[in-house]
């Protein structure tokens, strides 16, 4: 259950972020320069990326943790990747504050910043926050998640502080951060340039384990067709009280390459991990219909995501740059949306 918080906490939030402002730090760092805050485990370090150095949109992006920055290393590596931007955009995990336009808040933004009292004029001036979570639509901050960027923002001020005190440069372009990290021992804290805990996107091959379902997956019979598979973002919007926030949901898709007839297309729950879903739909394919000859895809996180199944079942697993079934597909999903 989201709770609201406070006028008070959007205020202390608030407070934060303005003084932040006041330091300009988008003329400092590029959005590819990373500072980081660790005060814990390494694998919850925060990580921020500071926009506007190009001077059209100022904001600041919070990872929380090795698990959110790996979003943001999608992010970067869309085109190697071969990922649409949406795609990219939508998988996105952090809490992100915004110096925008006022047509770009929701009503319930500009009531927050008229009860506080601040009024702002002209373009990229009116501060707003944005949680992006995978499978749910960008939305406005919950109690938890103001109390977090609160002291997110604070940390920052710190580390950008002790940024400029700093003699030695950071080297951001071969995989430095600027790290500043509590020592618990000492009782205080450290900063300085540090590598990066990885400069690409990790995606991980999906196992199964159950030898009695492969062994069933490799002696079903032989289909001679090929198939087209992906997953997907529209971006479309679910209201449902079973959500705790507007839904974004990805879709999972098999299609007939040769004929272009759309086999499979199966929207997921918010919290489902949709690489998972779609091995699940080959599955179930295998199991009613039978082994395809030759499975195509158009990006690495699918085609890790089958690869033991086609390596069980001597499948020919390619990926292309275009599938054509799907892109018609889309294009005409698009036009009704």
């Amino acid at each position: 259950m989201r709770k609201e918080a406070t006028i008070e906490q959007w205020k202390e939030l608030y407070e934060s972020a303005t003084r932040l402002k006041s330091m300009k730090p988008w003329e400092t760092f590029w959005d590819l320069d990373i500072i980081a805050v660790q005060n814990g485990e390494e694998e919850d370090t925060v990580f921020y990326s500071i926009l506007g150095h190009g001077g059209t949109c100022y904001g600041i992006s919070v990872y929380e943790g090795y698990e959110a920055f790996n979003t943001f290393m999608m992010l970067t590596m869309q085109d190697q990747l071969n990922l649409p931007t949406g795609y990219a955009m939508y998988s996105q995990k952090n809490l992100t504050c915004y110096w925008g336009n006022r047509e770009e808040l929701t009503e319930k933004q500009r009531s927050v910043i008229k009860e506080l009292g601040y009024k702002y004029r002209g373009k990229n001036q009116w501060l707003y926050f944005l949680s992006f979570e995978p499978g749910y639509r960008p939305y406005n901050l919950d109690q938890d998640e103001v109390l977090r960027m609160t002291e997110h923002c604070q940390n920052l001020e710190l580390a950008l502080q002790c940024y400029e005190d700093m003699k030695e440069p950071v080297d951001f372009a071969s995989g430095e951060m600027f790290l500043l990290a509590f020592e618990k021992g000492k009782k205080k804290w450290k900063s300085g340039a540090a590598p990066l805990p990885f400069t690409c996107f990790q995606f991980g091959n999906l196992i199964i384990t159950d030898e009695e379902l492969l062994a069933e997956l490799e002696t079903s019979d032989r289909y001679d067709v090929i198939l087209e598979m992906e997953t997907t973002i529209p971006g479309f919007s679910v209201n449902d009280k079973k959500y705790k926030k507007p839904a974004n949901p990805a879709v999972c898709m098999i299609a007939d390459a040769e004929s272009g007839m759309m086999l499979r297309c199966e929207i997921q729950d918010p919290e489902e991990d949709v690489i998972a879903a779609l091995v699940e739909e080959l599955v179930g394919f295998i199991l009613n219909v039978g082994i395809p000859k030759e499975i195509r895809v158009s990006n690495i996180l699918v085609e890790a995501g089958l690869e033991q199944i086609c390596d069980v079942c001597g499948i020919k697993l390619r990926r292309v740059k275009r599938l054509q079934a799907m892109e018609e597909f889309l294009d005409g999903m698009e036009r009704f949306m």
